[in-house]
């Protein structure tokens, strides 16, 4: 007799997996023909293949197969030796190697985060706007996200604030906030210092765990970089998660994760049962760039690449959008965060202008509470300045039409 039936076998976790814009997202850039300022990856053109090409031909020659070897759980000691010295230097940072945990993409480390903080039913503060990718994370742990507003200056401590004395008359405790602190995904605003100091204080006074994805950091064009709210800690509050992906290799899947050495044992034990370790060879690649100095320059030609893409739609955006329409002026990272007046739609704006072959990503996705539905993200990394000369006016020209139907 055949099995017919496996959803009657579903476990109760497996009822929380929602699609997420992340697939809808791989379709658009797949579109013949598509211009998309839609998917939040790098630009192909930055990726340093020939200098990989060389360290993995070198490595096979040289590592006796240990690069295609079984790894540690925690990571590749040398690697992460390297890591806590470069972070100490460059970030501030001080940590010991064993405060380093090595995983597949900062998705797993935030993953292995909830895994070993959240119950069900637990609150995790996060923004309006926020990552999809995290607020699916951390639902998907049968947490409960709850949004606090991002303005220009990041997620808003103030309110935050007045929401967890609320949270608190009525006995509910928050576990975790959930924070992007540089050039935030979607806003691709960054959270200033008195907010990176005031939200420490408020993990202090209320007892809870702060998650700080900072995948963007590194890609900095204007502007005084911030200390990491890791490096402001002194209470042992914060959990880094630091990604190579937008600097070296998205396909290599490698990023580090900070914290205290309790809380990265804990990790380490949840990431054995996972996929027991992280690919090695990734590990010896990334060390090689390290430690030749490649990665650092790779990291400069970034900035300047990006920085030239975002110049470019900031100024597309200011000559061809209508002064109704407003959006951020990140400082690095890969988006900008647009807001329609509120009588339009994002969604039906996409409609429009996926005909069109324009792609963006509507607000909705970002908002854990339903809201958002005049805003929109449009990201400059992968696109080419020809897509972004072309987008830009043609998505100008189907806001002002949708203007003038509402207003009629």
């Amino acid at each position: 007799m055949a099995f017919q039936n496996a959803d009657a076998l579903f476990s109760a976790k497996a009822s929380l997996l929602k699609p997420s814009a992340i697939g809808e997202i791989h379709k658009l850039l797949e579109t013949p023909g598509m211009r998309s300022l839609a998917g939040a990856w790098p630009d192909p053109a930055v990726f340093q293949s020939q200098e990989i090409s060389d360290i993995i031909v070198n490595l096979l020659a040289d590592s006796e197969g240990h690069a295609l070897q079984y790894g540690s759980t925690r990571g590749y000691l040398e690697l992460r030796q390297v890591l806590a010295e470069l972070m100490g230097k460059n970030d501030d940072i001080q940590c010991s190697p064993e405060q380093i945990l090595i995983t597949t993409g900062s998705a797993q480390g935030l993953d292995l985060a909830c895994r070993i903080f959240l119950d069900p039913g637990d609150l995790v503060l996060v923004g309006l706007p926020s990552y999809f990718g995290a607020t699916g994370t951390i639902a998907s742990h049968q947490a409960i996200n709850v949004g606090i507003p991002v303005d220009e200056d990041g997620i808003q401590t103030d309110l935050m604030e007045a929401k967890l004395a609320e949270l608190q008359k009525t006995g509910k405790a928050v576990k975790a906030v959930y924070v992007i602190p540089n050039f935030q995904n979607p806003a691709g605003v960054t959270l200033t210092l008195d907010r990176r100091q005031k939200l420490l204080r408020l993990a202090d006074k209320y007892q809870f765990m702060i998650f700080e994805d900072d995948p963007y950091g590194e890609l900095r064009f204007d502007g005084q970089r911030l200390p990491s709210l890791m490096a402001l800690d002194e209470t042992n509050c914060v959990v880094h998660f630091r990604s190579a992906s937008k600097t070296f290799s998205p396909g290599m899947r490698i990023a580090w994760n900070v914290g205290p050495a309790d809380v990265i044992a804990k990790m380490e034990l949840a990431k054995q049962v996972s996929d027991i370790a992280t690919n090695t060879l990734s590990q010896f690649v990334l060390l090689e760039m390290i430690r030749s100095g490649i990665f650092y320059k790779g990291i400069e030609k970034n900035r300047e690449h990006y920085r030239q893409k975002r110049d470019l739609a900031l100024e597309l955006l200011q000559k061809h959008f209508p002064a109704q329409v407003t959006w951020t002026r990140p400082s690095g990272g890969f988006f900008i965060f647009v807001r329609l007046p509120e009588e339009l739609d994002a969604d039906e704006l996409l409609m429009d202008a996926l005909k069109n072959k324009i792609a963006f990503v509507s607000g909705p996705s970002f908002f854990v509470d339903g809201s958002g539905k005049n805003t929109f993200r449009l990201s400059f990394s992968q696109a080419s300045p020809e897509d972004i000369k072309a987008a830009i006016p043609s998505l100008a020209e189907l806001i002002k039409k949708r203007l003038t139907t509402k207003n009629r």
